[in-house]
């Protein structure tokens, strides 16, 4: 119970910061789309998945790994940190060399060449920051990670939405980005060097780069090939239909990547725990276990619900999210990528607990499988399905990564428990659902609520249809009982700071 209020309380804190960010850039997001139009928001979005991959590359796999280590032994925090600092700025240097080769061979025009370059010197800042945040989770102090968060959002809406106002367009976004990430990296620095200890280092011949770098190649090509099979539809979008094309998909997928945050904090800050039970507990396989269960379960409960609203409510959302027309298509992208949420929810708990583990080699296997398989659907479905062939891709990619993670946690020896939770919740939304309906057509017949959909041009209506299924969902749980006394015990000691 203890290590479960841990994990949500941590997993509430990373939120706290992150979807304050992502909140206030949404409505950079949505300002861009109006002022640009779908051919500036392709190229932005460009900018930002190339980097993205980049960063990956730069970070070199380290993240998860430097928290466990730390976790092992904390007198080599000091040791640990700036060793992974050489690596990523290594690594960042070589990726921006690759960058600048890439967008000149390729023949970019001036502006894109010119923000995926912006963009990219972001890369060496970020990667410092999350070395920060691995230190910070492994002392258990994420509410410091939380703070620089806090700020680098502030910092760059506020700069994104007066270089906007000034007519800088993409590029003044772009830069509003960089500025953002120097901000959180001046800010957590010296409260990780000011709030943990071990600083002194202990001068270990056992804690090198060389030896950091071979523990973390397998999670480095796994999480670089993830990355890829990831993001790598909007590069070839871009190649193969333009920058509209791209600007469209993008709006589509844009509300996956923030909802996809979720379940990535909530595993951010279930790690550690798993790591204490794994080296610490009396019966570890059976701990672990035990709290995979428990953690996919509750993730569950939220991610479901997420996606249906999600498939639901798609057109108004995409037309909250983006200004204009011509992201209409981009309500058909949404419905079939964000599909792919309640598969990534539980890989995320199997990839940690498969890291906890130490079968960081099944990762290379997992996403080079899972990256050739995105690459090669969207080869084949772009050219004759656009922007849907390419959710499309995503949507298998997800499929295919599910399997093989359900695979190798099978060779681990660990059984997580599953079907209770799954089954369970979405029996009660599911059931919340077909009272909803019904009740809602004969109390506001007006609001017009069909099986297939959500209101669609009035958001009190949209609420107000949400509120009601919500309240329903809530009692279905508990009369299904899927939720129970110990869960509530816990909500309770969670609200009172326990």
């Amino acid at each position: 119970m203890k290590a479960s209020r841990f994990v949500v309380k941590n997993t509430a804190l990373l939120s706290i910061g992150l979807f304050s960010g992502r909140l206030l850039g949404f409505f950079i997001y949505r300002r861009l789309t109006g002022l640009e139009g779908a051919a500036g928001t392709g190229i932005w979005a460009a900018a930002v998945d190339i980097t993205s991959i980049l960063i990956v590359v730069s970070n070199f796999g380290l993240g998860t790994l430097i928290t466990r280590e730390i976790v092992k032994a904390r007198e080599r925090t000091a040791d640990l940190f700036w060793a992974a600092l050489k690596i990523r700025l290594t690594f960042g240097m070589a990726a921006y060399g690759l960058i600048l080769v890439y967008v000149y061979a390729t023949g970019f025009e001036s502006l894109i060449r010119g923000a995926v370059l912006v963009m990219a010197l972001g890369v060496f800042i970020e990667s410092a920051a999350m070395a920060c945040d691995s230190v910070l989770q492994a002392h258990e102090k994420v509410q410091y990670q939380t703070y620089s968060q806090l700020l680098s959002a502030v910092v760059y809406f506020g700069l994104a939405w007066l270089w906007l106002d000034q007519g800088h367009g993409v590029m003044g976004v772009l830069w509003a980005n960089v500025a953002s990430r120097m901000a959180r990296l001046l800010l957590i620095a010296p409260l990780m060097a000011r709030t943990t200890d071990n600083w002194r280092g202990t001068g270990s011949a056992d804690v090198s780069t060389r030896w950091l770098m071979k523990l973390a190649l397998p999670v480095f090509l796994g999480t670089t090939f993830g990355q890829i099979a990831y993001k790598i539809d909007t590069v070839m979008l871009i190649e193969m239909l333009g920058e509209s094309a791209t600007g469209i998909y993008n709006a589509g997928h844009r509300a996956l990547d923030l909802l996809i945050m979720v379940p990535a904090l909530f595993a951010t800050a279930l790690f550690p725990a798993l790591q204490r039970y794994r080296e610490t507990g009396e019966k570890p396989l059976e701990d672990v276990a035990r709290m995979a269960s428990r953690a996919m379960r509750y993730l569950h409960l939220v991610i479901f619900p997420i996606t249906v609203v999600c498939v639901l409510g798609a057109v108004p959302l995409v037309r909250l999210l983006a200004k204009g027309d011509e992201f209409a298509p981009a309500a058909g992208v949404f419905r079939i990528v964000i599909l792919g949420l309640v598969l990534n929810a539980a890989n995320t708990v199997y990839n940690r607990v498969l890291l906890a583990m130490g079968r960081e080699k099944t990762f290379i296997r997992l996403a080079a499988t899972v990256m050739v398989v995105n690459v090669g659907l969207n080869l084949l479905l772009i050219p004759w399905l656009k922007w849907n062939g390419a959710a499309i891709a995503t949507l298998a990619s997800q499929i295919v990564s599910h399997i093989l993670h359900r695979r190798y946690i099978h060779f681990t020896g660990i059984y997580i428990p599953w079907m209770r939770g799954h089954l369970g919740g979405s029996a009660a939304l599911l059931s919340a659902w077909a009272v909803s309906v019904p009740l809602l057509n004969a109390a506001v017949p007006g609001w017009d609520v069909t099986w297939t959909h959500l209101p669609q041009n009035n958001w009190a209506e949209f609420v107000g249809a949400l509120a009601v299924t919500g309240v329903i969902y809530v009692g279905a749980l508990f009369a299904l009982k899927v939720l129970g006394r110990e869960d509530l015990q816990m909500i309770r000691e969670l609200r009172n700071g326990g």
